[in-house]
Formats: C-alpha cells, sequence, structure tokens
C-alpha cells in the first residue's frame, strides 16, 4: 500500500472524510443486526443448571466416584430416554420421515444445547439451554432422574448375581449339613455316640470300673458303648469336625446373602442436588448487544478496508495515466 497511507494520521484523516459512508454502513449494519438477532430470526433460549455430588457410588479400578457418576450420566442411553422423554425430534423441528440423518441431527442438537461435565471441586454440572426454560429445568431434572436409575440397575444387577449364586451355595451346604446331621443321628442311635471325646474317656473309665465289679449289666452296657466307640468313634468324630466347617463356611455364605438381599431390595439415590435446576426468567441466549457491537465492527472495518482497496487503485491509476 502507498506510503500515504502507512501512518495511523492518515487513516484517520481518510475515516473522517469518509464519515458519512461508514456512517451509513454503521447504521445500516445497526438495525440489521437488531433486526436479525431478534426472537423473530434467532428464537431466545434459557439456561437451566444443577449442581451435584455423588453418592453410594462404588467407583471401579482408579476412577473417582465423580467420574463413574459423569459417564452414567454421558452414557447413550440416558441420552435416548431425555429425546424419548420429551419428543427432541419435534421439539428441535426434525422431520424424521424425510431426513436419513435424523438421528445425527438430534444427537448434535443435544451436545449443542446439554452440557455435562466435572467441576473443579468434585461434582457434576448440568447445564442445558432451551427455547423453553420450563423444558430446559425438567430435562437437567430428568437427567438426574434417570442417572439415580441407571446406577441402582447397575448396582442391582451385580448384586441380584451375588445374592443368586449365595442362594444356591446356600441351598447345596443345607443339603450336606442335613445328610451329615442324619447319619450322625444315625451314628448316635445305633451306636450310642453321642459326643467322641468326652464319651471315650468316660465309657473307658466305666468299662475299665465294670470288669473289677460284679456288675454284670454295666459291664454290658459300657461294653456296647465301647465297641460302638471303637468300631464307629473316629469315623463320627470326622463327620462331626466336618460338619462343624460347613457350618461356618453356610454363616459366611448367609451374611453374603443377606448383604446381597438388602443391596437389591433397598431404596437408594446416588446424586446429592446441590443446586436444583429451576425455569429462569431470564433468557441466555442470543446476548443481542455482542451480536449488535460485532456485527456494527465488522460491518465498519470491512466497508472501512474495501475504501482504501479502491482509493489506492484510484491513486495507482492516476500514477500510470
Amino acid at each position: 500500500m502507498d506510503n500515504k497511507f502507512s501512518n495511523s494520521s492518515d487513516l484517520v484523516q481518510l475515516a473522517y472524510r469518509w464519515r458519512k459512508p461508514l456512517l451509513i454502513v454503521g447504521v445500516l449494519s445497526l438495525i440489521a443486526s437488531v433486526i436479525f438477532s431478534s426472537p423473530t430470526f434467532i428464537k431466545p433460549k434459557y439456561k437451566s443448571f444443577a449442581i451435584v455430588y455423588p453418592s453410594n457410588l462404588i467407583a471401579y479400578s482408579t476412577e473417582s466416584a465423580t467420574e463413574q457418576m459423569l459417564q452414567l450420566a454421558q452414557s447413550y442411553d440416558i441420552r435416548d430416554r431425555i429425546i424419548k422423554t420429551f419428543n427432541l425430534y419435534d421439539h428441535y423441528d426434525i422431520d424424521t420421515t424425510k431426513s436419513k440423518t435424523y438421528k445425527s441431527e438430534v444427537y448434535q442438537k443435544y451436545d449443542e444445547n446439554i452440557n455435562i461435565k466435572k467441576t473443579e471441586y468434585e461434582s457434576m454440572d448440568i447445564t442445558v439451554y432451551d427455547t423453553n426454560p420450563l423444558m430446559a429445568a425438567e430435562i437437567a431434572d430428568s437427567i438426574i432422574h434417570y442417572f439415580n436409575q441407571k446406577a441402582r440397575s447397575l448396582q442391582v444387577e451385580k448384586s441380584l448375581e451375588v445374592m443368586v449364586i449365595s442362594e444356591d451355595q446356600l441351598r447345596k451346604k443345607r443339603i450336606e449339613m442335613d445328610s451329615l446331621d442324619q447319619l450322625l443321628h444315625q451314628y448316635s442311635k445305633q451306636y450310642n455316640i453321642l459326643d467322641f471325646k468326652s464319651q471315650s474317656k468316660e465309657v473307658t473309665r466305666a468299662y475299665m470300673k465294670n470288669l473289677t465289679s460284679s456288675s454284670t449289666r454295666g459291664l454290658k452296657e459300657s461294653r456296647e458303648i465301647f465297641e460302638g466307640l471303637k468300631e464307629k468313634g473316629t469315623e463320627f468324630f470326622s463327620i462331626s469336625e466336618n460338619l462343624w466347617r460347613i457350618r461356618g463356611t453356610y454363616n459366611d455364605l448367609k451374611l453374603v446373602y443377606e448383604n446381597a438381599y438388602r443391596d437389591v431390595y433397598k431404596k437408594l439415590t446416588y446424586a446429592n442436588v446441590v443446586t436444583k435446576p429451576f425455569p429462569s426468567d431470564k433468557k441466555a441466549y442470543p446476548v443481542r448487544w455482542l451480536i449488535v457491537v460485532i456485527s456494527v465492527g465488522a460491518a465498519l472495518v470491512l466497508a472501512f478496508t474495501l475504501l482504501l482497496v479502491i482509493n489506492t487503485r484510484k491513486i495507482g491509476l492516476g500514477r500510470h495515466a
């Protein structure tokens, strides 16, 4: 560009010289930006948001409870439930009969208007923009509700697996315990064995005592018990010890089953709502004054640049003439 326009004072002089056309451009762009930023052309959007903290979540691997909450809230099934519940295809003016990419379009609109992110304070921020302030608040509230349901269903699914497995193991242990109990009862009835350790000492003492006495009946009774202990005592003791261990395992399984049962049927929420979403009475988009300022500024810069180019060409042609 010619040196005539190389310093700022020359540009100011040129701007002053062209003040009338620039003023006309500025006024026209001002009017146009005011008109085209009006609700007639740009529907105003209202903002609703919620702040929630995780609760009763069991984090997997190295992720935090907040990260798990974020992944659940951003899941596709919650997104699809929101789209279906609020009929966002119609709300966003998407024709599902004519457009082949209607799903991509509604997902794009969803991402534009609904933002779910983690905050620096380990909470989750749900921000929703919508032309209907009540719907914006309801969508944010529904995301929290569906998040609770999804977290609950995942926990129930895992707990139910544990409950079913432990219930089956309890049934098998119960059968095993009943079988051993029945066998011990049979030994007790047939061989008069009640407690191998204590009976072994007492019967041996009684048997030896009756040998030196004249009590035939006592000797016979003690001999029968002694022979029973001798024949089945070790087996009786082994079965008793095995039954004691099985009962311990049964009690441990019962505790696991009861905990899983409580997890399946207890009612919990997984989001502590710090800031509840509410319908806004003030639009958040568009910011009309910002649109007007940018539009007028851009129009003036463009007009001034065009005038400079035109003026430079005229100067160039005059020199060559």
